[in-house]
């Protein structure tokens, strides 16, 4: 499989928000739903992910940020990984690498930081942000409050 660069643009403003993408050809790598790679780089270090043993595809999460004693590993479950539509596929790397960026355990702050940072990557738009929500569902009360934490958050960088 061929990697592809992302391409980013990234002005003075911008470069600590996209910090954590850098186009990779390493085993560390996530793959994009259309096949582009990146990497999660939070404190100056790429953060190591790696898969569950595909027999425990059973597992209660997607992914999963935990602390090493050298910094973070995201570990995914490649089976539910797959079974997502493409733009939450690739959400909830942008939301996992939030949980080591920021460092952060709570969910809404991973989920705001996260959207920022798709937003910025050029990979989050109106259209892809509603079928986020509606992935979480009519009306989901943790979806606005993303939105409402992403949606300040972004309007102070602007002013």
């Amino acid at each position: 499989m061929q990697r592809k660069s992302l391409g980013f643009k990234i002005g003075p403003g911008a470069a600590c928000v996209i910090g954590c993408l850098v186009a990779s050809m390493g085993a560390d790598a996530f793959t994009f739903a259309d096949g582009k790679t990146v990497s999660c780089i939070a404190g100056g270090q790429t953060v190591e992910e790696v898969e569950t043993d595909p027999g425990q595809g059973g597992l209660g999460f997607t992914g999963k940020t935990v602390r090493t004693p050298s910094g973070f590993q995201i570990i995914w479950n490649a089976t539910r990984l797959k079974a997502l539509p493409p733009e939450v596929h690739d959400y909830i790397f942008f939301h996992e690498c939030a949980h080591a960026r920021v460092p952060t355990v709570d969910e809404i702050q991973a989920n705001c930081v996260g959207l920022q940072d798709m937003r910025a990557a050029g990979r989050a738009d109106a259209a892809v942000e509603s079928r986020l929500g509606a992935f979480y569902g009519p009306g989901s009360g943790y979806w606005a409050r993303t939105l409402e934490c992403a949606n300040a958050a972004g309007a102070t960088k602007n002013q």
